[in-house]
């Protein structure tokens, strides 16, 4: 006469049950042993609100703006300098000249030349730069990205030739 329960029982008589009882958390069935613990399926095709918990995103603008192709640069010992050649960009406004940076990529944005916005970005530098300054020219914009390291750049972006 066996000492087990019921459930004891059914359980001794699975494999599965049986090693992951005799090894706990080093058996080899182990993650077959979660039960799911979600709710019970009503049978009904239609979804069914879990819950109404709501969360608050806050939304960024997205500014459409023209790749800009065409800059020159220049790798000098502690910074590297970018020319953007725009006829007249001087008398556009100081916040219409936008430059977002971090550690190794960075994005300028132009907003507004000629009725349309224009963007320069690269998402990964060769090397990592400590700061960036964009310099607003009457033809022209200098970004300076100022080096971590004092190191030869061939190429701004990483993996790319120059």
């Amino acid at each position: 006469m066996s000492t087990y329960t019921e459930d004891e029982q059914t359980r001794r008589d699975s494999a599965l049950a049986d090693n992951i009882d005799r090894k706990g958390r080093n058996a080899y069935y182990y993650a077959h042993a979660h039960k799911a613990d979600g709710p019970v399926w009503d049978m009904k095709p239609e979804p069914r609100l879990l819950s109404t918990e709501s969360v608050e995103v806050e939304k960024e603008a997205v500014i459409v703006a023209q790749p800009i192709t065409d800059y020159a640069w220049e790798d000098q010992d502690k910074k590297v300098k970018i020319y953007v050649m725009f006829e007249g960009v001087g008398e556009l406004a100081d916040e219409a000249v936008k430059l977002d940076f971090d550690a190794n990529s960075f994005g300028l944005t132009i907003m507004g030349y000629k009725e349309e916005n224009h963007k320069l970005a690269f998402g990964t530098l060769f090397a990592n730069i400590e700061n960036a300054t964009a310099k607003k020219k009457p033809n022209k914009i200098i970004l300076t990205l100022f080096k971590s390291e004092e190191n030869s750049w061939p190429c701004i972006a990483a993996g790319t030739p120059s």
